[in-house]
């Protein structure tokens, strides 16, 4: 068997494109095929869904002591049962084989291996592990094993104080080899410790995950992060001797996985943009560079003194080139700033303050269940910096993206996760953008397989594919385990333009719009329009500041925030046209009332305008589903950028019904002889 994550992709001949586009009525209709060599699977892990605390001999373990503490856990419950993949693991695997996934990642409990963490090997707990891989295998399904996912076994804690004492590297390493050894003959593909920045701030410096330390918030992350990047290299190194031992054809791969954000700096000031750089590199690169570089970012050195362990020239020399491919972890973005006066420095106190940033919501996104920015641009982005600053050999595997819900107890609407559904396609989507653009990617995993007991908010939140009825525990494949087994099946899936809620291009629309009105200008050239065609000039230009609006919100989705600044400003500009011609109108409309013209101004004599005259999306594609709209903005606003501009209210009946009559505001037999005749 193939030890590879396959290969490379081949790169398509110059010209060629990299997906092909169809037009269905309106709507452009986009296949993205990936490589026959890529690698689909779902991930899970260990305490999150096996159960079986007290179970085959398995020891315990830091979340088991942090989950029975009171107020430790959101909605009170633990991972004792958690699933009971412990119990149910042969349906799973069914469940796995009929999705027809190529891969499956798993954790192994270190307590149920080596129960006190240390010592005697619990046989029991091999002969699980063993049985389950073999059942994959039997299946077609190429296990990926994590070996450590946060559940350290607890006298590792009580005894040498975790992950802040170099001793609990050094078990680690003894207990990955009893791994390698047992399962090494079947595993080809393994993680070594998954998160270690995630585990090492959650647990060690805002107390918010086992073991729930907050002694030292700004100085034991650092300490138990540097000491499991060691327990990496030096396992690393046992796992590459017994390699050595095997035909190439068997030998295996090897990597940490490594989550991060993206981080997209806030405005187009230099110094949000190296605002931006540095808190990747807090984030991403606070890992990732020991593993490619051989020690931590300079910025992190300079910021953090002697609060940051230093490696020795051996620990670098170990740790430098110790993964066989970069295991990237993705869920979202965020805006990052320079700290100023709108925006203070965060307490000092703070884990994060010596990253000397601050943090925004994402423009153009909508949250998830757990209050995460859904950016899909996020993706591609990192892929490319992550491709761009290490050129990782063996290339990139997403082995984790997913989307989390809040679902209820059950019935049809549990199953119909059209949210989940939407994430995955448009966050594959901007992966495929960045293949296409020459990054090497070779995998993607969704977390995952099934409703999992998630941390710190125990039950409430659900990532899987498949849900998990309370209770009954019963497996039920929701709507995104349908799609993404037909994604793996046919090696790509089709996507259609302003699908799940994403808002449309409106650029093109906006140029044709804007030239008819230009053409409406220069026919009033050096003199005083009509009420009915200042009427329509007022029309028309309060929609092209909501196509403008619309053009830069698809311009920040896209992630292309400088063309969304631009476009906020001609909304802005536009919009206060649209306030000044109200105005305008209004006073003409007094003048005529007072000299008797009867000229309609509607019941109360007002003029009102809503900018737009409605969605933009929906004037753009009548034929829209109202579920793939996003809704207009509220009668008397207009947004342009982050701020909502006011305008004079909405339209008189009348000139609302005209407004409606075609996106121009006029009846569209008339559009041809109104601009060739003028104005009156």
């Amino acid at each position: 068997m193939a030890s590879k994550f396959r290969t490379r992709p081949t790169p398509r001949p110059p010209g060629t494109p990299a997906d092909s586009t169809a037009r269905r009525g309106r709507m452009s209709v986009r296949e993205h095929k990936f490589p026959s060599a890529f690698a689909w699977g779902t991930a899970t892990s260990a305490y999150q869904i096996e159960g079986g605390w007290q179970s085959g001999g398995r020891g315990l373990s830091i979340w088991d002591a942090f989950s029975h503490t009171p107020g430790k856990i959101r909605d009170g419950t633990t991972g004792d049962i958690a699933v009971d993949h412990y119990g149910r693991w042969r349906e799973d695997v069914q469940l796995m084989a009929r999705m027809g996934l190529p891969y499956y990642r798993f954790s192994i409990s270190w307590s149920r291996i080596l129960p006190a963490g240390t010592g005697t090997v619990n046989e029991a707990g091999v002969r699980f592990y063993s049985d389950l891989i073999d059942e994959l295998l039997r299946h077609g399904i190429r296990p990926v094993v994590t070996l450590y996912h946060w559940d350290l076994p607890l006298p590792l804690q009580l005894e040498r104080d975790g992950w802040l004492s170099p001793q609990t590297a050094a078990a680690f390493v003894a207990y990955a080899a009893i791994c390698f050894e047992r399962f090494g003959d079947r595993v080809r593909h393994w993680i070594s410790i998954n998160e270690p920045a995630h585990h090492a701030v959650n647990g060690h410096g805002r107390a918010e995950h086992a073991p729930g330390r907050s002694v030292a918030p700004t100085r034991e992350p650092y300490t138990a992060a540097h000491h499991m990047l060691l327990a990496h290299a030096l396992a690393a190194a046992r796992f590459r001797k017994l390699n050595d031992r095997l035909p190439r054809a068997q030998r295996g791969l090897l990597s940490m996985s490594l989550n991060s954000d993206w981080r997209e700096p806030l405005t187009a000031a230099p110094a949000d943009a190296a605002a931006a750089q540095r808190s990747m590199e807090f984030t991403l690169g606070w890992l990732a560079d020991p593993l490619y570089f051989g020690d931590y970012p300079a910025s992190m050195r300079a910021r953090l003194g002697d609060a940051l362990p230093r490696f020795t020239e051996a620990q670098s020399a170990m740790l430098r080139n110790s993964t066989d491919f970069f295991a990237l972890q993705h869920y979202s973005t965020l805006m990052v700033s320079e700290p100023g006066p709108d925006h203070p420095p965060l307490p000092e106190a703070s884990f994060h303050a010596a990253e000397g940033v601050r943090w925004h919501n994402t423009r153009g996104a909508r949250k998830n269940a757990l209050g995460w920015d859904v950016a899909p641009f996020g993706m591609y982005k990192l892929a490319k910096w992550v491709h761009e600053r290490y050129r990782p050999r063996g290339g990139i595997v997403v082995t984790e993206n997913g989307f989390p819900t809040a679902e209820g107890a059950g019935g049809d609407e549990a199953v119909r996760d059209a949210g989940r559904v939407c994430y995955i396609k448009r966050y594959l989507q901007q992966l495929h953008r960045a293949m296409r653009e020459g990054v090497d990617v070779r995998g993607y995993f969704v977390w995952s397989l099934l409703d999992n007991w998630e941390w710190a908010h125990g039950a409430s939140a659900r990532f899987g594919l498949v849900r998990v009825e309370p209770g009954s525990l019963a497996r039920v494949p929701k709507a995104s385990a349908s799609f993404y087994m037909r994604a793996v099946q046919e090696g790509g899936f089709n996507a259609t333009d302003g699908e799940c809620n994403a808002t449309l291009a409106a650029g093109p629309q906006f140029r044709a719009e804007g030239l008819e009105l230009q053409a409406i200008v220069n026919k009033t050239a050096g003199a005083t329009p009509s009420l009915e065609i200042s009427r329509i000039m007022l029309l028309r230009t309060g929609r092209l500041a909501a196509l403008a609006e619309r053009q830069a919100q698809h311009e920040a989705e896209r992630g292309d925030m400088h063309a969304a600044r631009e476009w906020d400003a001609k909304a802005a500009k536009l919009a206060a046209g649209v306030e000044r011609q109200a105005r305008q109108l209004q006073l003409r409309l007094e003048q005529a009332r007072a000299a008797g013209g009867g000229q309609e101004a509607g019941p109360d004599g007002e003029v009102r305008v809503r900018a737009g005259g409605g969605s933009p999306a929906a004037d753009l594609n009548p034929d829209l589903a109202a579920d793939q709209m996003v809704p207009p903005p509220p009668a008397g606003t207009l947004r342009a950028g982050s701020g909502v501009l006011r305008t004079p209210q909405v339209l008189s009946a009348s000139l609302l019904q005209e407004a409606m009559v075609s996106p121009f505001g006029i009846a569209e037999e008339d559009e041809a002889d109104f601009l060739a005749r003028g104005v009156a």
